[in-house]
């Protein structure tokens, strides 16, 4: 499995997976408007071939997608993080996040990361967690979330 910048067609086929306003907003949080547009979703999510990547299988199929955000000298943030409705479960998600908290190393350097995880999605919590995530309190001025975990990941304790 590897990792590559996102594509507008890999972006066309994340529109596939979600199927409504929910799952929309377990996704992404109340910032993408739904239904969206290939325009609308990429201005919601910030789209730049710097920040969104795409989980390619071993035979070359986007099967999932996640984003790298730079919230500060010292923290990148994981978002967006999302995996094909027919690979969840395989373990993907894992994949993904250290993929992506790889290219984030490669890019930035030695760095904390965060990420936001609603507290009713327990595969993804596991998953974080397995990674060596901690539940802790949000920034000052951060956007607070219901239900919403706010968790972060020392760069002394990176398991990758």
């Amino acid at each position: 499995m590897k990792l590559r910048p996102t594509e507008e067609s890999d972006l066309e086929l994340v529109m596939t997976w979600i199927r409504n306003e929910e799952e929309c907003r377990l996704w992404s949080g109340p910032g993408v408007r739904f239904p969206y547009t290939l325009a609308t979703l990429k201005e919601d999510i910030r789209y730049d071939s710097r920040n969104t990547f795409s989980l390619l299988d071993n035979d070359g199929y986007a099967c999932g997608l996640g984003q790298i955000l730079e919230k500060s000298s010292n923290k990148i943030h994981l978002a967006r993080i999302l995996i094909a409705p027919a690979e969840r479960g395989k373990g993907y998600g894992r994949i993904l996040c250290s993929l992506l908290i790889e290219k984030a190393l490669e890019i930035y350097g030695k760095r904390s990361f965060s990420l936001n995880v609603y507290e009713f999605n327990t595969p993804a919590v596991k998953t974080y967690q397995r990674l060596g995530f901690k539940q802790s309190v949000p920034p000052p001025g951060s956007l607070k979330l219901e239900n919403c975990m706010y968790m972060v990941l020392s760069c002394d304790d990176i398991k990758i």
